[in-house]
């Protein structure tokens, strides 16, 4: 829900952006809650099947929920996650936001903060599979886009909590 109403603050400008565009956007970031939601539930239940009757067994049906489990439900998920902050960054992109303020440049950041830290417990302190790409694929275009079309709030504050949450993860893998 929380994605829907960054979505609709970002489109409150939308009138400056070709309607089309953000028409496409629009589908596309229904298919990306789609997704996202898919993947985690497809997750949750595997996950709770895996664990409960799958323990100790090895046996054909096992392996389909393990997959269902560990691979396909994350691909789904990160598939919809991906969909989802891109098509924010690009509405964004669309519709340039007003200029942030220091004092709010400064209470995004410190947010980011909390979730960086988040980012980097799960990265660095779990097993992971794809979450340090596709995190680093999230962060690179947030950065690519601060850079390209100056500070708008949503990139600063995928750029900080990405980056940062990965940075972290990178160097506290690598040591």
């Amino acid at each position: 829900m929380a994605l829907v109403l960054v979505k609709r603050l970002i489109e409150r400008d939308a009138g400056r952006a070709p309607a089309g565009a953000v028409a496409a956007l629009d589908v596309v970031f229904a298919v990306g809650v789609y997704l996202l939601a898919a993947g985690y539930g497809a997750h949750e239940v595997t996950n709770y099947l895996h664990v409960r009757f799958c323990a100790d067994d090895a046996n054909r049906l096992c392996e389909i929920v393990a997959f269902n489990d560990d691979e396909f439900s994350h691909w789904v998920f990160f598939a919809g996650f991906v969909t989802i902050n891109v098509v924010l960054l690009a509405l964004e992109a669309l519709t340039p936001q007003r200029a942030v303020g220091v004092r709010d440049r400064a209470l995004l950041v410190a947010n980011a903060l909390a979730v960086a830290a988040a980012i980097f417990a799960n990265l660095a302190l779990e097993e992971t599979g794809a979450d340090l790409p596709i995190i680093g694929a999230v962060a690179l275009l947030a950065v690519a886009l601060l850079v390209r079309r100056g500070v708008q709030p949503l990139a600063l504050y995928y750029a900080a909590r990405y980056g940062l949450g990965l940075v972290a993860s990178v160097g506290y893998l690598a040591a």
